[in-house]
């Protein structure tokens, strides 16, 4: 089952358009325990089901070893979800979130749970401003802008308005269920045991192997010697020394051998020209930069970073294999990745909660982690009483098999 904070997600409605005939006129798909959804509303939700759908099928077909475009005649709905066809699970999916929708609104009407007028405020403001930006497509402009996305996919900014009021809500009844001094209040313990068993903190220098110009390295001779670099890095590491310092100085390497390079060249060229060509060269003290001078003191503050990860046990990046020997690391145990044709990663696993300041920023995102798919249950049992009357027209005229 998909985490709550999916279903709460917004849909990139770039990939989604309406495809009807002659159903503009429906607006209202009907109620929901006597709460009117409109069509915006339910088509939200819909379009964000068969994403999910389509995502789980990708899925299933990396899993094969290929993807739609290698297939002939590809068509999603040939395919299952689950046990269930794909259609189904769209519908299905749709409808649920819907239940869950109502069931926030009724809940926090009982608990007495709202929106500050800042909050409300907030959220038309964000809508405001992504329906008036452009989409970009790998970098590119497409001349499109969301909000022109959302309503050709029959999702007025109003009905978008409405989704992500609901989601702030949701969120606001989740803590009330789960955070400090909530209905079932999480142990803190248990959130820091869930932390440190699927996170790690890493010091990762990756020691590309290419050369001044980018080239890949092609002789173990120059590979060789870019071990014996990594294996420098790890072994100051591991004696203590400060991490920024490590990085730093490969940061440094790599633009001395991109400097060398383009040195290279320049030298070159300048070999081809007329070695009898005289040049004027400078000789007055007037043309020193005077740089010692004129440097500013912010200018000499170099800006911090964080140059430490935080990884998850299930990330995909750089790659499972190498995220996989990264949790195999200790605390505080060191090693070199040789396996990426690409790069020696040089890496440090450090503790965890030694950084408070990561546990604070991150809590709540680990808390949703954890309770996301009890807590869907929760509003899905709060709702399964729930009366629904949609009309068939509307049903039929936003099936699943409509959404392009």
């Amino acid at each position: 089952m998909k985490s709550y904070q999916k279903i709460i997600a917004a849909v990139c409605a770039s990939s989604v358009a309406l495809s009807l005939a002659g159903c503009s006129d429906i607006s209202v798909m009907g109620t929901v325990d006597g709460e009117t959804i409109n069509a915006g509303v339910y088509l939200y939700y819909a379009t964000n089901a068969r994403q999910e759908a389509q995502t789980e099928v990708n899925e299933q077909l990396s899993e094969m070893g290929t993807d739609p475009s290698e297939i002939e005649n590809f068509d999603y709905f040939d395919y299952k979800v689950g046990e269930k066809e794909f259609s189904q699970y769209v519908n299905d999916r749709a409808m649920d979130s819907v239940k869950q929708y109502v069931a926030i609104l009724r809940r926090c009407a009982e608990l007495e749970i709202g929106l500050t007028a800042d909050e409300e405020q907030t959220i038309k403001d964000s809508a405001k401003e992504l329906w008036n930006t452009e989409i970009t497509y790998y970098g590119y402009p497409t001349g499109v802008t969301y909000g022109e996305s959302y309503e050709q996919a029959g999702i007025s900014r109003q009905s978008y308005i409405k989704v992500q009021q609901a989601a702030e809500l949701g969120n606001k009844l989740f803590d009330a269920y789960y955070d400090e001094g909530g209905i079932t209040e999480t142990d803190e313990k248990d959130i820091e045991v869930y932390y440190t068993d699927n996170y790690g903190r890493f010091q990762i220098i990756q020691v590309s192997l290419t050369d001044g110009e980018g080239d890949k390295l092609e002789t173990d001779e120059a590979k060789k010697d870019y071990m014996e670099l990594a294996e420098s890095y790890l072994e100051r590491l591991e004696n203590g020394e400060d991490f920024d310092v490590v990085y730093h100085d490969y940061e440094n390497f790599v633009e001395e051998l991109k400097a060398s390079a383009s040195d290279d060249k320049d030298t070159s060229s300048e070999a081809e020209e007329d070695e009898d060509e005289e040049k004027d060269e400078p000789t007055s003290d007037d043309t020193s930069s005077g740089s010692d001078d004129t440097t500013s003191d912010d200018e000499d503050e170099e800006e911090e970073h964080d140059h430490e990860m935080l990884l998850a046990k299930d990330s995909t990046s750089p790659d499972e294999a190498t995220i996989k020997w990264l949790f195999e690391l200790d605390e505080n145990e060191g090693g070199i990745y040789d396996k990426d044709e690409d790069y020696y990663y040089v890496a440090m696993r450090k503790p965890l909660l030694d950084r408070d300041d990561w546990y604070e920023e991150n809590r709540l995102d680990i808390l949703h982690e954890m309770k996301d798919e009890e807590f869907e249950e929760i509003l899905l049992d709060f709702a399964k009483d729930y009366e629904v009357n949609f009309s068939d027209a509307a049903l039929n005229a936003y099936k699943p098999e409509n959404l392009r």
